[in-house]
């Protein structure tokens, strides 16, 4: 067949070999090749003495996008308030597979529908919400690949919706997902690289959200703080931090993005704390744990805030109240699928192992042995 297609050709010269032919004919017969050019449709036809329609015959055409109407919205929102529970009560592992397919099944098709330009917005957006937590969601689960590829879905998404805000977010989770990866990274040099890229993502966050309300735009601005941290460098993180109060104090003066629901002062609480763990800083990082954990009562966050305390505790060399919220933390990982939880785990006791001698941190070690284990399963 390679030969005959070859020989339809107007210019067979021009043609690729017979060789390269008959491994292209091979990938359309397995259904490999989804779109054939004009170019080799007509060659097609040629060669077969068919007629276009008589080879190329589409099969069963998809059912058409159905229209999104104004109950869609409130009911992909109702959706994504009891995914957003589910995972901070239980981790994504549970939930994980019936959000992707939500999202591919019913969220997806509604884009592709006709509507009015403000009912469009408002369903790209509360989609764009939607997707940025199955993309945590599968970030928590160890999948970072399919994570970034639903953070370019997103972004595609925010840009729709018109709102600078949700582009914003999207940025600063690109950021956040470079963070992770930098803590994950054995060489140095690594590290680095995804550091610079959790800087350049976040800092773009932060130019769009001057446009941002108040509180929106003090969630956003924690993540550059968070990057710098990565760094090392305290003033420039400190000076960060001073923006995201600065801005928090001005909370209420305006509307804010419907997305900022989710989050609070204890969510910025917590982030500040982790700048501070990153850059040695102890004792502040107890204060902002401490005022954090007063209002993060979920299991799945407060396990981060637990973290973030115990390893707060450790740099102060308060070794007993550190391997206490260890302990805690490890009560509450027992108990959440949760692959960053399992992170946060690793880091207190690498926080520890200095003092190992002591018997604290000896119980705490033993007490994790099954905790891990699960982790790694």
């Amino acid at each position: 067949m390679a030969q005959e297609l070859r020989d339809a050709a107007d210019y067979p010269h021009k043609m690729p070999s017979v060789r390269s032919l008959r491994r292209y004919i091979e990938r359309w017969e397995k259904g490999e090749v989804v779109r054939v050019t004009e170019r080799y449709r007509i060659l097609y036809t040629r060669a077969f003495g068919m007629s276009d329609d008589e080879l190329f015959e589409d099969g069963p055409q998809p059912p058409p996008a159905p229209n999104p109407n104004e109950g869609d919205v409130e009911a992909i929102r109702g959706m994504l308030a009891a995914l957003m529970a589910s995972d901070r009560q239980f981790g994504g592992t549970r939930i994980r597979r019936q959000a992707t397919e939500y999202l591919t099944d019913v969220i997806e098709p509604r884009l592709r529908g006709h509507a009015s330009d403000p009912l469009r917005r408002r369903l790209f957006a509360v989609s764009t919400e939607f997707t940025l937590r199955v993309s945590a969601m599968n970030l928590d689960t160890d999948r970072p690949d399919t994570s970034l590829t639903l953070l370019g879905r997103a972004a595609s998404m925010a840009n729709e919706s018109g709102d600078p805000s949700l582009t914003a977010w999207v940025l600063s989770r690109r950021g956040e997902h470079e963070m992770h990866q930098a803590t994950l990274a054995r060489r140095p040099a690594q590290k680095a690289g995804y550091v610079d890229q959790a800087l350049a993502y976040t800092e773009g966050a932060v130019g769009i959200a001057r446009a941002v309300p108040p509180l929106g735009r003090a969630f956003l601005t924690t993540k550059a703080a968070l990057a710098w941290s990565l760094t090392g460098n305290r003033a420039r993180t400190q000076r960060i931090l001073g923006d995201v109060w600065d801005a928090y104090e001005r909370t209420g003066t305006t509307t804010e993005p419907s997305w900022i629901n989710a989050y609070g002062v204890g969510h910025l609480r917590h982030e500040e704390a982790r700048c501070y763990v990153n850059l040695g800083m102890g004792r502040h990082a107890i204060r902002s744990a401490e005022q954090s954990l007063a209002t993060r009562t979920e299991p799945r966050p407060r396990a981060f805030t637990l973290g973030v305390l115990s390893i707060a505790h450790a740099q102060n060399l308060n070794i007993e109240q550190a391997c206490a919220y260890g302990h805690e933390l490890l009560a509450l990982a027992a108990e959440i699928s949760s692959r960053r939880v399992c992170l946060r785990v690793t880091e207190v006791l690498d926080a520890l192992r200095p003092h190992q001698d002591q018997p604290a941190v000896t119980e705490l070690y033993e007490a994790a042995r099954p905790v891990l284990a699960r982790c790694a399963r």
